[in-house]
């Protein structure tokens, strides 16, 4: 039988450099005279080595035989043979992105014992794309997700299978399983797969990580956070998500220091994000004064007194006047220390960077305010020269 392959190989080769229906037609005869399992996988792996893409409906053929013919391979040794020839077949399918092979791959994907096999079924309808199968993989991902499979080994395999397709799929109905994978049950390895894989999965992926963030514990809405910073979604987008989160961030009760420790986290890096994009208008305004008033530590109370100057509109020169009149009141009545000191300075410096003119007056009366220091007071009188 070797030699049989071996002369129709030779023979392909020569159809080849002739036309491409003569060499069609040797291909279909190389595979349909192979009698049995064991030379049914010799003659797809020739096939295979051939690397020519006109094999590519042979292939798929071959596959849709296997798949007809499962019921006969029962013994331990064809079961093992019958899942390399599915995976072979599965993994040139994919390269070749034969694209009306699709439907046979995913029953692939669906009934194959073998692991390996469903594996490079799934990975194959991510190389070429097939993109209505995004969802069934995206929810097979979800469901192994969940808990250990009973064959771990095999739960793992799928699990991979999953992430590189909806890697290659690029679209946002793979981003939450993918996210979630990266801190599922698998092991190291699969675990950084999904991990690397996540920034490609879409560019904007902000309405599943609005989903995250209104749904996980304060850890996961972290990460999620900072994938949408780290993602190509637009300035906008980011700055909502961010607005969601620090709104959220300040909603939640901690049950504990180490939760409430988290939730600032999560509002800090919103915030962060607040001042990198410059976040105007009214909608922020509300969660920075909030996160001001009750922040967890003095970075996030001097990272909400940032973003209210980057912000710079009439309702955060506001927040900014009506924080300043407090702290004067309160160095008035003698309660100054030097946190206060601290966010009086910061709250000054970010009206300078503001330059909205609402501020004015209660900068006006930290210059009449012989009780703060000096360099409080020459801040006040540079933030009001920078209004002019």
């Amino acid at each position: 039988m070797k030699r049989l392959f071996a002369i129709a190989t030779l023979a392909l080769v020569a159809a080849a450099s002739g036309f491409a229906d003569e060499t069609t037609e040797v291909y279909q005869m190389l595979y349909k005279q192979a009698e049995g399992l064991p030379q049914k996988y010799a003659a797809a792996l020739n096939l295979v080595e051939l690397n020519d893409k006109a094999t590519a409906p042979i292939l798929s053929q071959a596959l849709e035989d296997l798949l007809l013919a499962q019921q006969s391979y029962s013994s331990p040794m064809d079961q093992d043979l019958y899942g390399r020839t599915v995976r072979i077949l599965a993994q040139a399918l994919g390269d070749y992105k034969y694209a009306d092979a699709a439907p046979f791959l995913w029953d692939a994907a669906q009934q194959v014992p073998d692991a390996l096999a469903r594996a490079e079924a799934i990975m194959a309808l991510g190389k070429m794309r097939a993109l209505d199968y995004v969802e069934r993989i995206a929810l097979k991902l979800r469901d192994l997700n969940l808990q250990p499979t009973q064959d771990r080994d095999a739960g793992e395999k799928l699990a991979y299978g999953c992430i590189v397709a909806l890697d290659k799929f690029k679209d946002a109905k793979g981003f939450s399983p993918v996210f979630f994978a990266t801190d599922a049950w698998y092991s190291l390895r699969v675990r950084q797969e999904a991990a690397k894989a996540l920034p490609g999965i879409a560019d904007d992926p902000t309405d599943p990580i609005k989903d995250i963030i209104g749904a996980e514990a304060p850890e996961r809405e972290l990460r999620a956070l900072q994938a949408e910073a780290a993602s190509k979604a637009a300035d906008p987008r980011k700055i909502e998500t961010a607005v969601l989160a620090l709104g959220l961030g300040l909603q939640k009760s901690p049950r504990d220091r180490d939760e409430a420790k988290l939730l600032s986290d999560l509002r800090k890096f919103a915030l962060r994000i607040l001042i990198a994009y410059k976040a105007a208008g009214p909608v922020p305004v509300d969660g920075c004064a909030a996160s001001y008033s009750g922040g967890f530590d003095d970075e996030e109370r001097l990272l909400a007194l940032s973003a209210l100057g980057a912000n710079g509109s009439d309702p955060a020169a506001t927040a900014l006047r009506d924080i300043i009149v407090k702290l004067n009141a309160d160095e008035k009545a003698g309660l100054s220390d030097e946190t206060r000191d601290r966010m009086a300075k910061a709250a000054i410096e970010n009206c300078a960077i503001a330059k909205n003119k609402i501020a004015r007056p209660a900068l006006l009366a930290v210059t009449f305010d012989d009780k703060w220091s000096g360099g409080i007071i020459l801040a006040a009188q540079t933030a009001l020269k920078a209004m002019q």
